[in-house]
């Protein structure tokens, strides 16, 4: 009778700890949702897109500092008052604060907020109206100093009375 007891003990045991066990209850599982990626070094240089991976399977096979998600609309941003991103979506600004030194602040800035301008400068001797010039440099200015220029306007930075130093902007590296 003993025997039989324990027997009946270890086989509802094992029948509910069975029953118990089962996962599926009916219910579908929900699948992760699947976004293309871009992936970039450590300098912040595109390599390339990835399609059809969830987040997780992102973040179990590229350190989190070399990819963002695709598809959020291409801005222009501000960072930290001073750094200006073209055309890229916020993801990536986020990446880039979080990952490369950058502070906490960015904003959303118009496209044509910064500009790219050649400038030289431009030495004129007043005696017998000569000039010399500088090299062509390459530079960003931004905000309100864009609205104020224009192809081949001049800035004067010195005058004296035999001299004239300007500053001169163009459009293009040919003045």
């Amino acid at each position: 009778m003993k025997i039989k007891i324990s027997f009946l003990v270890i086989s509802m045991t094992l029948f509910i700890s069975i029953g118990c066990g089962k996962k599926d209850h009916g219910e579908p599982a929900v699948e992760e949702p699947k976004y293309c990626w871009m992936l970039i070094d450590q300098a912040g240089n595109l390599m390339g897109r990835i399609c059809d991976r969830t987040e997780k399977q992102m973040s179990d096979s590229v350190p989190s500092c070399n990819y963002y998600k695709l598809g959020g609309e291409e801005l222009c941003w501000l960072i930290d008052g001073t750094n200006y991103i073209e055309k890229k979506p916020e993801e990536y600004v986020k990446l880039v604060i979080k990952c490369f030194g950058q502070k906490n602040s960015y904003k959303k800035v118009d496209c044509g907020y910064c500009q790219v301008w050649y400038t030289r400068q431009k030495s004129i001797y007043k005696p017998d109206n000569t000039a010399t010039y500088s090299k062509v440099k390459v530079e960003r200015l931004c905000g309100d100093t864009v609205k104020t220029l224009y192809n081949r306007r001049n800035v004067t930075i010195r005058e004296t009375t035999d001299s004239l130093i300007v500053i001169e902007f163009g459009n293009s590296p040919t003045f």
